[in-house]
């Protein structure tokens, strides 16, 4: 059986049930024996890179998303990993106990580990990381002489992105930045129009761009990146995870007190302010029937204020907040769902964006409802019978329970999904993708 390769000859992860094993002596394999497969590293040596990500987040509390998934993936290709992380939401006798420089398990693959980085700060908070604006280039300039990159991949921003880029251009590092959203979007106040300009900065002086999805590339263009130096990466999905989602979807209505023939709809993620939690929740009190169960997977700012509201408005017993949960645990309280929606308000950050959570459900073979999102509609180019758009969010959950309701078209759309994700999330399609511009970034500064 012959391996598929990338150009220059590195050559893509492949997991198999049995050891295989290789003649050439150009290459280096080895095995990682995981719960489920062997995971067979083969890579040429001269290829494998020292690739430092950086976010301004905590990497240990974050939900599992692709800044865990690329590192993590990567480091199972053979490439060593670095990653900065912002402590967000540490107290300071944590931070007290924190070390500057770790060696930590993965999230995503436990066979793996990386190198993880905590810059010293007086706070996991706003107070900290306003201090982080300032202090972050000296520090990353440490890091950068401890870790000795060949390529840093940067997801932030204001707190510590375009510090990096000045540092990374002094000190001949290539930068590639990752775009998910719109940052100076993201929560309105009186520093936005700062941290525009901070975006602005990174797209037109990052050696590569990388967009999440078509919507997301015309904005960065749009504001500064240039067309050589920028292009399209999805992120990965790891399809083997979600396939069985609806396995226990028995035992978890059953542990959750959900009615086996209930009408079921889920939302998972964060509960940010434009979320449309709210007028999913005012909308569900009016229409839903005794049947109707709304299932919110997840947490945030919102939380609360929605568990308020669903008392207020007397649906408290109709609407189950399961709070956070695990990436393991994840698939089978999809499963437990008749549909999934994404209520996100459109706007610039939500419209660019690509939200994962749209992925995952998809993924699981659930029929999915969003609000119509130009991220979605054009990475989706084809009409999907199982992911339906809507307007507004307070349109969206009238579609939602006559999706759900209709149980005998639910499989075959569920299917479909899938298949769709398939064609273009395969985690081994994105993660090579992506290792492939990190290959191109890394070569031309060499």
């Amino acid at each position: 059986m012959q391996d598929p390769q990338l150009p220059g000859g590195f050559l893509l992860l492949r997991i198999l049930p049995t050891t295989f094993v290789t003649t050439s002596t150009a290459l280096q394999t080895f095995e990682t024996t995981t719960d489920d497969a062997v995971i067979i590293h083969r890579f040429n040596q001269d290829l494998a890179l020292r690739i430092l990500f950086l976010h301004e987040v905590n990497y240990l509390k974050k939900p599992i998303f692709e800044m865990h998934e690329f590192p993590e993936h990567l480091a199972a290709l053979g490439h060593t990993v670095g990653f900065v992380q912002f402590p967000e939401g540490e107290s300071r006798a944590s931070l007290a106990r924190t070390p500057f420089k770790q060696q930590i398990q993965g999230r995503v693959l436990i066979s793996q580990s990386i190198t993880l980085y905590t810059p010293e700060t007086l706070s996991g908070i706003f107070l900290g990381r306003l201090l982080a604006v300032f202090t972050f280039k000296s520090v990353f300039k440490k890091v950068v002489h401890d870790f000795e990159p060949d390529v840093v991949v940067s997801l932030s921003v204001p707190t510590s992105g375009w510090q990096a880029v000045q540092v990374c251009k002094k000190l001949g590092v290539p930068l590639v930045f990752r775009a998910l959203d719109v940052s100076h979007k993201i929560r309105k106040s009186a520093l936005s129009p700062l941290i525009r300009l901070a975006e602005q900065y990174i797209y037109k002086n990052a050696d590569w761009v990388s967009a999440n999805n078509p919507a997301m590339l015309e904005y960065i263009r749009d504001a500064g990146a240039r067309s050589e130096s920028s292009g399209i990466n999805f992120p990965p999905l790891d399809l083997r995870h979600f396939a069985d989602a609806k396995k226990a979807k028995r035992e978890i209505r059953e542990k959750l007190s959900i009615p086996l023939d209930a009408n079921v709809v889920v939302y998972m993620g964060s509960f940010f302010y434009f979320s449309g939690l709210p007028e999913v929740i005012k909308s569900f009190a009016e229409i839903a029937n005794n049947n109707d169960r709304l299932v919110l997977i997840g947490g945030g700012e919102q939380d609360h204020e929605l568990r308020e509201l669903s008392k207020a408005l007397g649906v408290q017993s109709q609407i189950i907040f399961t709070g956070m949960v695990s990436y393991s645990d994840l698939p089978k309280h999809l499963g437990v769902a008749d549909v999934a929606i994404n209520p996100l308000n459109p706007s610039v950050v939500a419209s660019t964006a690509l939200p994962n959570k749209v992925l995952q459900y998809m993924a699981s073979g659930l029929a999915v409802v969003s609000t119509k999102l130009r991220g979605l509609v054009q990475t989706f180019e084809t009409s999907l019978p199982g992911l339906q758009f809507v307007e507004h969010p307070k349109d969206l959950l009238v579609t939602a329970l006559k999706v759900g309701a209709d149980t005998a078209a639910n499989s075959s759309v569920g299917e479909g999904n899938k298949k769709a994700v398939a064609e273009l999330f395969d985690k081994d399609l994105a993660i090579n993708s992506f290792e492939k511009s990190l290959l191109m970034v890394a070569g031309e500064k060499t």
